[in-house]
């Protein structure tokens, strides 16, 4: 892929996410009619729902800000942990992603394990 059409990849994803946030964002909002439980309960769920979904969007669309900065900077490609160059099949399929391979296989690792230690 060209840094264009790179570019301009990044670029559509950025409207996207920002519009998906605003539409969760109207999630947030508490509706006067629930006064029963269950309407409370279903309430309540809705919005936890969405601020899941507005904290994955806004970590992604942080990513793909970093990576526009990184394009500008002359940095896009590269390995933010190791500093070595991200594989091109892996920038055509996450053009965001600021890791080889292999560091964001230990990131995961890392963050897994991380999660098993608090749950045990």
């Amino acid at each position: 892929m060209t840094a264009t059409q790179t570019d301009s990849v990044l670029q559509n994803k950025r409207s996207q996410l920002a519009r998906l946030i605003r539409a969760q964002s109207s999630q947030l909002s508490v509706d006067q009619g629930e006064h029963e439980l269950i309407d409370w309960m279903q309430g309540l769920n809705r919005r936890h729902e969405a601020v899941t979904l507005l904290d994955a969007f806004s970590r992604t669309l942080a990513d793909v800000d970093a990576a526009l900065m990184a394009m500008k900077e002359g940095s896009y490609g590269t390995c933010t942990e190791c500093d070595e160059p991200i594989a091109n099949k892996r920038l055509r399929a996450i053009p965001w992603t600021s890791h080889c391979i292999r560091c964001q296989e230990l990131i995961d690792l890392q963050n897994h394990t991380g999660s098993a230690h608090w749950l045990g």
